[in-house]
């Protein structure tokens, strides 16, 4: 047993997921030994990835020294001569391609607000537009259609459950993504709320809902338009809201007349009566409140979807009130770019507007095909930071091709991933738990800042993330740009303009409320942040840019007789958060091996047995694994998780078509075929 004076608890904040639980770190003689929750935090209800930290933190797997690539093979070497080398050839790149020959990636660091602003000032140094982050993939598709309608700004709207007397989960299989969500889910169905789901899949929160909307992949714009039919058709829309809050809604009355049940039926596979129920349902059980998943944005019609459900939310009389659906603006922080250096109007992604717009950054999408094709100009480097895109981009053979044609690939990262195995330079970085990281929870309804405590000291040749830029611009020479020589420093800078200090959240473990949480109906005091000052239907925004201005539906390519399948990629599960987390046996116990779901009638179609390999074909490319036969998923529709090496859904999938506002790829909408494998 350890003495008592060996043993401390640490409060901090978990980042297995994105969920950023309030944990307590219990430390033995210097290691973690376990995580509980903290009960000062609002958010921590803590699920297996936690209980798992300790396994994932002490993995042998894990690199803690730099690597240079010498003759195709790995050698250890020093951070100094590691950083020289990025150094010298960013120089040379620089010199004779241009500033915008360099991109940068950023996938988990972007959950702390330090971790963009940093790199942001790095390329705004070095003369590139092209940072890009996990916003290429996920959230800011739906914080774009969101904030179309309420601000020019990206603005989620969160789900409140308190008091809720309706919850729409759509999208969503909360038991796998977030747990803490679907305890609140149940919470309030408890408490009386009706539930209504919408998935192709039957997840168990399907299998509880007063009304399962099993609908076709890819259709849901469609479906919240046959929704608005009915609430307007029947005046079940809150008339008061919408006369004095909203702008354009003669001409969505207008525009939604197409979309009856009978024809929306057509299109969604939801039967017309269903549609009537749902549409009734949520419109008069007040107040109702939707939440909706990544997989909305993952189709052609990703930000038509959410402004198709903001608007649903806004008519219904659901905007920013208790039970219904909220938002928060983010705390002030001090800009990160240095102002003028570079233009969006440059940038890889300069085809996605309203995307580089609302986000302050380009997106990583089109990245793959510059690079091959020289087009709009040459991509020579690449930095990587605790991200994967071999097995995480789309079209995964396209990403390697290019990646492999770099002068200089750069990954960050604990593990080996199959991006790193690419690299010619691999940075070992700090775990979550072995530096500190500020969050702010708007995004998830909550105006709370976090300043997460350092747990455990890193292995020594792992600088924290933020040091790894702040280094490298010291050896571009723009040491004068970062003067930090601490977190504390870095953190205090970003906090000025807030006003909160670091010693108070040092002070206050579960964070501090820098708004009124209760206050709701803020566009009472002062409209909303549009140029009309009211919820934009009819966006002018989208109608500048020559998108559609209403929400409205393009049908995607319907399935053929080579690919009669639609394929859904990207289905969660609990024990893994994208391609992470494979390789911790107490977690692999819980989802050992990549399965694909099959339809019971369709499987007998094939003649195709529970457990039988399979292969699963695309336009793309084709990947080996075992059938899983199961009654939850429509028929012709496949389901598959992402990140599996061992099957990487990404061969399957592809760029185009893709959303044209946010440059999203069609994951869930991928067309396929399936057959026994010989």
């Amino acid at each position: 047993m350890p003495k008592k004076n060996d043993t401390k608890v640490v409060k901090t904040i978990c980042r297995m997921c994105s969920s950023c639980c309030g944990i307590d770190a219990h430390v033995e003689k210097g290691r973690l030994a376990k995580v509980t929750p903290m009960k000062e935090h609002p958010v921590n209800r803590l699920c297996v990835r936690a209980q798992a930290m300790p396994d994932w933190l002490y993995s042998p797997e894990r690199i803690t020294h730099p690597l240079k690539k010498v003759n195709g093979e790995w050698q250890e070497t020093s951070w100094d001569d590691a950083l020289g080398i990025i150094a010298d050839r960013l120089g040379d790149i620089k010199a004779n391609y241009g500033a915008k020959a360099l991109v940068v990636h950023q996938g988990e660091p972007m959950v702390g607000s330090e971790m963009p602003r940093i790199a942001i000032r790095f390329c705004s140094l070095y003369g590139t537009p092209n940072y890009t982050s996990g916003a290429s993939l996920c959230f800011a598709a739906k914080g774009i259609g969101h904030g179309l309608s309420i601000s020019r700004r990206m603005f989620p709207l969160s789900p409140s459950y308190e008091g809720t007397r309706c919850v729409v989960v759509w999208g969503r299989n909360a038991q796998q993504s977030k747990i803490s969500e679907e305890a609140d889910i149940l919470s309030a169905q408890k408490k009386g709320a009706k539930l209504i789901v919408v998935d192709p899949r039957a997840t168990p929160l399907a299998k509880r809902a007063d009304l399962h909307i099993q609908i076709r992949p890819g259709t849901d714009c469609a479906l919240a338009l046959g929704l608005m039919h009915v609430i307007i058709t029947e005046e079940l829309y809150d008339a008061d809201f919408v006369n004095k809050w909203t702008f354009g809604f003669d001409k969505l009355k207008e525009h939604v007349r197409k979309y009856s049940p009978e024809v929306v039926v057509g299109i969604t596979g939801v039967p017309a009566d269903k549609i009537r129920q749902f549409a009734r349902m949520y419109a008069t059980t007040k107040p109702a409140a939707i939440t909706q998943g990544v997989s909305l944005d993952h189709c052609i019609n990703g930000v038509q979807n959410s402004r198709a459900i903001s608007i649903l939310i806004a008519i219904t009389g659901n905007l920013d009130i208790v039970g219904g659906n909220t938002y928060n603006s983010p705390l002030p922080q001090t800009s990160p770019g240095m102002k003028g250096a570079v233009s969006l109007d440059d940038a890889i992604g300069a085809q996605y507007p309203i995307f580089n717009q609302f986000t302050g950054q380009t997106t990583a999408m089109p990245v793959a095909e510059a690079i091959i094709s020289g087009k709009p100009y040459p991509v020579k480097a690449l930095i990587v930071q605790a991200c994967n895109p071999v097995l995480t981009w789309p079209d995964s053979q396209k990403v390697r091709q290019a990646f492999e044609q770099l002068d200089l690939l750069v990954v960050s990262d604990l593990f080996m991933t199959e991006t790193a195995k690419l690299a010619d330079i691999f940075l070992p970085a700090t775990a979550f738990l072995e530096r500190k990281v500020l969050r702010d929870y708007s995004t998830k309804g909550l105006p709370l800042i976090t300043l997460s405590n350092k747990v455990v000291e890193p292995p020594a040749a792992c600088p924290e993330d933020w040091q790894l830029w702040a280094e490298l611009g010291r050896k571009m020479g723009y040491a004068d740009y970062f003067p930090w020589q601490s977190a504390d420093e870095f953190f205090a800078y970003l906090l000025e303009p807030s006003g909160i200090t670091v010693e108070q959240l040092k002070q206050n473990p579960g964070g501090i409320f820098y708004r009124d949480y209760a206050h709701r109906r803020k566009y009472e005091e002062a409209g909303f942040d549009t140029p009309s000052g009211k919820i934009e239907i009819f966006s002018p925004t989208l109608a500048a840019y020559g998108y559609d201005p209403l929400p409205t539906f393009t049908p995607m390519a319907e399935p053929s007789d080579d690919y009669p399948f639609t394929l859904i990629s990207g289905t969660r599960t609990i024990a893994y958060t994208h391609s992470q987390y494979r390789d911790i046996k107490r977690l692999k116990k819980l989802t050992p091996e990549p399965l694909v779901e099959i339809n019971t009638e369709s499987a007998k179609e094939l003649g195709v047995a529970e457990g039988e390999p399979v292969i699963v074909e695309s336009a793309k490319g084709s990947i080996t694994l075992k059938a899983r036969i199961t009654t939850d998923i429509l028929p012709k529709v496949l389901s598959l998780q992402h990140g599996w090496k061992e099957a990487n859904a990404n061969l399957l999938t592809d760029n185009k078509p893709h959303d044209p506002i946010s440059g999203y790829p069609a994951f869930k909408t991928t067309p396929c075929r399936l057959k026994k494998a010989r």
